[in-house]
């Protein structure tokens, strides 16, 4: 079965790439090696409109032939942040794959819980992806912050069945009890409040001063910040998913069970695919700065 309009509208939003002729007339593209002619194709149909030619293929070869694409300096860094979070939905959509229900008993309340929260942060994670894309920092961290909160909400609630119990967990509480196991989630969780409670010493951050005048800055563009942030919720949830759901679980790679404890393995090999992406943004930084 196809997609829905809904997911592939997801799809397109993830990776896309814009063809345009002024502001009223634009087309965006999924931005797939494959998609080259396509994307030039639309270019074409869209610069005929904008230019009011009756000849798309007249617009393609007097005024798009020598298209490449996106030129900013900044391309090679956005590339690399989107496949930094292709990376983590891979992971995410991997984990979920390994939970095997069928024949097995029923799950308790918490467990039931903590996988159906799980589940559909899946939403929660492209819509954080989106608002970065767009240079939405202080929007995507509220949004990530929310992730972390629901992946801590799971691991507190998984081990209780009585419903009671269950709705007494408060979620801005449950960080305390997920950095027991893993201490990077109190260091992001910190991280992401203080970029969602912008206080006055963070109006810098998007104020500048050009020509004498204030500038407010709608979009910013720290891409390392935001591939990190991407890959270390989607590295929690991985390790949240397989204590939540242990038992249903067809191969655990993230944690090991020592009895009645769980112990976060810390040669997971997500660990390296987060070192991989976060250098190669790094290096993309680097060749995009002006040498001076």
């Amino acid at each position: 079965m196809g997609l829905n309009i809904g997911e592939r509208i997801r799809e397109l939003l993830e990776d896309y790439e814009v063809a345009g002729a002024g502001t009223r007339h634009m087309a965006l593209v999924p931005n797939f090696p494959t998609n080259k002619t396509l994307i030039n194709n639309v270019q074409a149909a869209v610069t005929a409109s904008h230019l009011r030619l009756q000849s798309i293929d007249y617009a393609k070869k007097k005024y798009c032939r020598n298209r490449t694409g996106d030129k900013s300096k900044n391309k090679g860094v956005v590339s690399e942040y989107i496949n930094a979070y292709k990376s983590a939905k891979k992971h995410i959509e991997k984990e979920i794959s390994r939970v095997i229900t069928e024949g097995t008993t029923l799950p308790s309340n918490g467990v039931f819980g903590a996988s159906i929260v799980l589940e559909r942060l899946i939403t929660s994670f492209f819509s954080a992806h989106l608002l970065y894309r767009l240079g939405n920092e202080y929007e995507a961290h509220a949004v990530s912050r929310l992730i972390l909160e629901q992946i801590a909400w799971a691991y507190v609630a998984y081990p209780f069945d009585n419903i009671s119990d269950i709705e007494k967990i408060t979620t801005t509480k449950t960080i305390s009890e997920l950095k027991k196991i893993t201490p990077e989630c109190a260091r992001l969780y910190g991280f992401l409040s203080k970029k969602t409670h912008i206080d006055y010493n963070s109006h810098i951050e998007f104020l500048q001063v050009q020509d004498e005048r204030n500038v407010i800055l709608l979009s910013r563009s720290e891409y390392y910040d935001y591939a990190k942030v991407i890959l270390t919720l989607a590295d929690l949830f991985g390790i949240v998913l397989e204590i939540s759901q242990f038992d249903y679980m067809s191969k655990a790679e993230s944690v090991n069970k020592r009895g009645n404890i769980f112990v976060v393995k810390q040669n997971r090999p997500f660990l390296k695919v987060i070192e991989k992406h976060l250098s190669k943004i790094k290096r993309a930084e680097t060749r995009s700065t002006p040498q001076i």
